[in-house]
């Protein structure tokens, strides 16, 4: 294993967050994160961009946020998966996935970015895959 401190490379080049195809015109489009909680669910996508949106947030949703946040503890028995930009297979909301055994991927680069509000993706919770279906 190489030292990240001698080496040339930055740390997040060690970290398995990676964007394999941004391209809206070439189905699916892939994006891989880390995996907080295993499972496999399709559906369409609720994009919340800042907490105070939660409250559209509908019964069997898959969410897709920024930051996991423990305010979202109250609706985790209601989504039917997760999708987050920022976090690690041990934040709060990674905990909370697994404890309502909820598929999720933390950690997204490009979430935000690539999929949109309606989008039908699907979440491997075990592989640390989010697939762009639709």
């Amino acid at each position: 294993m190489q030292d990240v401190s001698t080496s040339n490379k930055s740390i997040e080049s060690y970290i398995p967050c990676e964007v394999f195809s941004t391209k809206r015109n070439v189905a699916p489009c892939k994006l891989r994160g880390f995996a907080a909680s295993p499972g496999i669910v399709e559906g369409p996508c609720k994009i919340i961009r800042n907490l105070q949106d939660l409250h559209t947030l509908q019964d069997g949703a898959i969410l897709v946020c920024e930051v996991p946040s423990p305010k979202l503890a109250p609706y985790m028995p209601f989504l039917r998966g997760l999708v987050a930009r920022q976090g690690g297979p041990l934040c709060i909301a990674s905990g909370y996935a697994r404890d309502h055994e909820i598929p999720a991927v933390v950690g997204v680069k490009g979430a935000m970015d690539v999929i949109q509000d309606g989008d039908v993706i699907r979440i491997d919770g075990s592989s640390g895959t989010v697939d762009i279906v639709g």
